[in-house]
């Protein structure tokens, strides 16, 4: 059922800014965009299949292509968007769409991107938004495995390129340990650690990539960046749910991260839960219980069709407005960008508005609660507005 209220809603929004406090880079311009590769932007499927054949036939792509076909005046097929799409000036083609949803600063995540991606400071000059860095923890640390004799060197050698990032200008922290152990923290046995370090010390000394798996290394890994980040007042965003078959989907719930909101020694610690679909519900649920916990839905919007409203329906039943932000979770094409900041404001309008139809809200409170989950959260939670400019000179955004 549409809500009577949501067109007033999104009237309201209609020039307010929103924060992206989780994305990608976009892929640098100029280049021409196929079917399966825009296909590819709106799945989380790694198998080439699955864009060839089936993404086509989903509901979050189907509405994908038409409300792209409407911002570029062309019939609402595929062929007729690309072509459109890939006669266009990229950098006018690209500011047609992110000017339709206004953006004020986009929180960046390097660790995943296509390839040659802008860099931060290119980002900001082609888009006319302004850009700011998240640090992935694993990337990093995975770099530092050659510099350290054992797990405690390892871990030094870590929370220190996390503060000099800090001190760069980036602005928080996000983990993926969700795709390389279980999300059910547990204390770490040093014997176990010590077993695991040596193991990724040589494989990355025998010339292989070092990747870090297993719960024994992730999460030590894990608690040591919470404590960095706790002390130096930067927010922790933690991948949960929602995330492409790389991870083991029923090991990711964000309630395993219970310890980081229980113990003395993470107090005041800002935790980001994202995408958190289907545990949406338990993302909500510890935003409502606990002061340092908030979570986005990010690429459950776009990805999910009707569903992906149905869970921010959901999520606003618990989570207060004060603790969830707006993400688009997009990467590489402003398509993707443009259709994830729409309809997730669509989605926000729905959801508030079914609220004041209802009267549980009033007009005017929801209103204010949009501006909350668009951009007013993400200020308070990242403190954007101790920045003065946002991407400092000289700074690369090569850290994460």
């Amino acid at each position: 059922m549409r809500s009577d209220t949501a067109p007033t809603l999104l009237a309201a929004w209609k020039h307010d800014r929103a924060v992206d406090q989780h994305c990608h880079p976009l892929r640098r311009w100029p280049f021409r965009l196929s079917a399966v590769e825009l296909r590819s932007a709106f799945t989380e499927a790694l198998d080439p299949q699955m864009a060839e054949h089936h993404v086509i036939h989903s509901a979050g792509y189907q509405a994908a292509l038409r409300r792209v076909a409407r911002a570029l005046d062309c019939a609402p097929t595929e062929a007729a968007v690309l072509e459109r799409r890939n006669a266009a000036d990229p950098e006018r083609h690209a500011r047609q769409l992110l000017d339709r949803t206004p953006t004020e600063v986009m929180l960046v995540d390097r660790g995943f991107s296509s390839d040659a991606p802008f860099t931060l400071q290119e980002q900001q000059r082609a888009t006319g938004i302004g850009q700011r860095e998240i640090i992935r923890l694993e990337t990093l640390a995975e770099r530092l495995v050659k510099t350290a004799n054992d797990p405690r060197e390892w871990f030094a050698a870590t929370r220190a390129a996390l503060r000099a990032g800090i001190e760069g200008g980036a602005v928080g922290v996000k983990t993926i340990c969700a795709y390389r152990a279980s999300l059910e923290l547990r204390p770490v046995d040093t014997d176990a650690l010590g077993v695991a370090f040596s193991a990724l010390k040589l494989r990355a000394e025998r010339g292989h990539s070092p990747r870090l798996v297993g719960d024994s290394l992730c999460h030590a890994l894990l608690f040591e960046a919470a404590q960095e980040c706790q002390q130096l007042d930067v927010p922790l965003q933690v991948h949960c749910g929602f995330g492409d078959p790389d991870e083991d989907l029923a090991q990711t719930s964000p309630l395993g991260l219970r310890p980081l909101f229980i113990d003395p020694a993470y107090r005041g610690l800002r935790i980001a839960l994202l995408h958190c679909y289907p545990y949406h519900r338990e993302a909500a649920y510890l935003c409502s219980v606990f002061p340092g916990a908030y979570m986005d839905l990010s690429l459950t919007i776009p990805f999910a069709g009707l569903e992906g409203a149905r869970a921010m329906r959901e999520t606003l039943g618990l989570c207060p407005t004060s603790k969830l932000l707006y993400a688009s979770d997009a990467s590489r094409y402003p398509e993707v960008y443009f259709v994830a900041a729409s309809i997730h404001r669509e989605a926000l309008a729905e959801g508030l508005g079914e609220l004041v139809d209802r009267a549980i809200l009033s007009a005017d409170s929801a209103v204010a609660a949009g501006r909350q989950v668009l951009a007013e959260n993400a200020r308070r939670v990242y403190r954007l507005a101790e920045w003065t400019e946002m991407v400092p000179p000289g700074s690369s955004g090569s850290l994460a």
